[in-house]
């Protein structure tokens, strides 16, 4: 596995799918804090998934990581484009079955790369 900046690249991408896990009073309390719209929690996967291929070349992540973090992503996708959804309230953050989907998709993604123990990111902000 070739170190050079792979294993802060690779934190960044457990930090962001920590927050897609998270239980939505949690993604709440996180949004609050960070007084940033729901849609920041996907901008904030999205920064860090870009970087999910470069991963899988360095050897952080294997083939069914790398799928897995583009179901996370068709998901998020799907509830941006979808006809009419209101995805991006806090109150659908907490109500939405898609919400439910990406939270199970991004809990057994980190399950499968053995994080157990998690902290909400930092988040960076595009004001």
């Amino acid at each position: 596995m070739n170190n050079g900046n792979g294993e802060g690249l690779y934190r960044q991408l457990l930090a962001a799918v920590a927050l897609l896990a998270a239980p939505a009073p949690d993604q709440l309390a996180w949004l609050e804090k960070h007084a940033v719209p729901v849609d920041e929690i996907a901008l904030n996967f999205d920064d860090a998934a870009v970087l999910a291929p470069h991963l899988g070349d360095q050897g952080w992540l294997a083939p069914e990581a790398l799928s897995d973090i583009t179901r996370m992503n068709d998901l998020l996708d799907r509830l941006a484009t979808d006809a009419g959804s209101t995805g991006w309230t806090t109150r659908e953050l907490t109500t939405h079955e898609q919400w439910k989907r990406i939270r199970h998709e991004a809990e057994r993604f980190l399950q499968a790369e053995g994080e157990t123990e998690r902290t909400l990111p930092f988040t960076r902000t595009r004001h």
